[in-house]
């Protein structure tokens, strides 16, 4: 980190220099001095003055999200850059995370006791209710197309068991939730993977283990549901995980062997599948069941890595496509599988949004 930091000083003409203003501080290294900070100081530093305010506009463009771990009924976020905990955050209403985004968590039990569904802003403790959850709805995954501050959020819920589909799906200001089932036209079953779908061009994508995409038009007419895409590879082994997230223009997918092996996949949206990736150059990306990130940084030597709640004793896991293999920050623990790592499987990530 220390020669990045001394480049951006030399593009600013600041070397040499034996003091400097706060002012002529680049918004990298005071962004990342901030990164130090815990979130809860945030607002302090932002009312400070104006040239300090606009560090924690860049620094929230620019950071990295955060991991929150759940731990004895309570979450704490995790920075992976940094391998830091900050302070539990306030208990939020329930501890079911359904979904992660824009900042927000999708939250309920969808139990008959507890029907409730709403969103959550751990930044914030804002919580925007949704109608009571149709009963007796069971949905793998749910998703939103924006951030629920937004008049145009779709909220979306998919099942998709064999050749047999299900959605439920709401608008923000509606009063009942539409629910959809069908058929699927498909010769082979159709096995949800462990992401959640994602909204691209205002439809839905959802991705199943053998790199297939069941894609639908919330706004469109019911029980419109297509099949695309052909198998992420001829070899593949059932026993994976495969995750989708959007960069930009792009849908990207992972998949993760038994043993650990990662491969990156690019859609090819005209031809509807899936293209091998050697690398992400200067992206990284964050993974999870409730939740996954893809982020582009400046940093040399920052991308081309792969983040999951996967831990070697108390140090967050990452994979770096560049060596192959699974490392600690400073590289106290690196190995070529899975086998001796722990995983949250309760945890999600989240990019702050103030």
């Amino acid at each position: 980190m220390e020669e990045e930091i001394t480049a951006i000083k030399k593009s600013y003409g600041m070397v040499g220099e034996k003091s400097s203003p706060w002012s002529r501080l680049p918004l990298e290294i005071a962004s990342w001095i901030v990164s130090y900070l815990p979130y809860k100081n945030h607002a302090t530093f932002r009312a400070t003055c104006k040239s300090w305010s606009s560090v924690i506009a860049f620094h929230v463009q620019h950071q990295s999200p955060l991991l929150l771990l759940f731990y004895e009924d309570q979450y704490y976020p995790f920075n992976p850059i940094n391998n830091t905990y900050e302070m539990p955050i306030q208990k939020p209403p329930t501890t079911k995370i359904l979904y992660s985004n824009f900042g927000w968590l999708l939250m309920g039990t969808l139990l008959d006791y507890d029907p409730s569904i709403f969103f959550f802003n751990i930044f914030t403790n804002e919580r925007l209710d949704l109608p009571n959850f149709p009963l007796d709805m069971l949905i793998s995954k749910f998703s939103f197309s924006s951030s629920p501050t937004s008049s145009d959020c779709f909220v979306v819920g998919v099942r998709i068991l064999g050749k047999a589909a299900r959605i439920v799906l709401i608008k923000l200001g509606e009063k009942d939730w539409t629910i959809v089932e069908m058929s699927v036209g498909i010769r082979k079953n159709f096995l949800m993977s462990e992401c959640n779908p994602i909204f691209h061009n205002g439809q839905c994508f959802c991705l199943d283990l053998y790199g297939r995409l069941a894609i639908f038009d919330p706004k469109g007419p019911e029980g419109t549901l297509r099949i695309y895409g052909k198998p992420f590879s001829r070899k593949l082994k059932v026993r994976q995980q495969a995750f989708m997230v959007q960069s930009d223009e792009e849908l990207l997918s992972a998949t993760i062997s038994e043993e650990g092996q990662i491969c990156i996949y690019k859609l090819h949206f005209s031809k509807m599948n899936w293209i091998n990736m050697t690398n992400l150059d200067y992206k990284i990306l964050y993974l999870s069941y409730f939740g996954s990130w893809i982020e582009t940084t400046k940093f040399k030597g920052m991308g081309n890595k792969i983040y999951f709640p996967k831990f070697q004793a108390d140090d967050m896991v990452f994979y770096s496509l560049d060596t192959k293999k699974y490392h600690t920050c400073g590289d106290k623990f690196w190995s070529e599988n899975l086998y001796s790592l722990s995983e949250s499987m309760y945890s999600t990530w989240i990019k702050p949004m103030f």
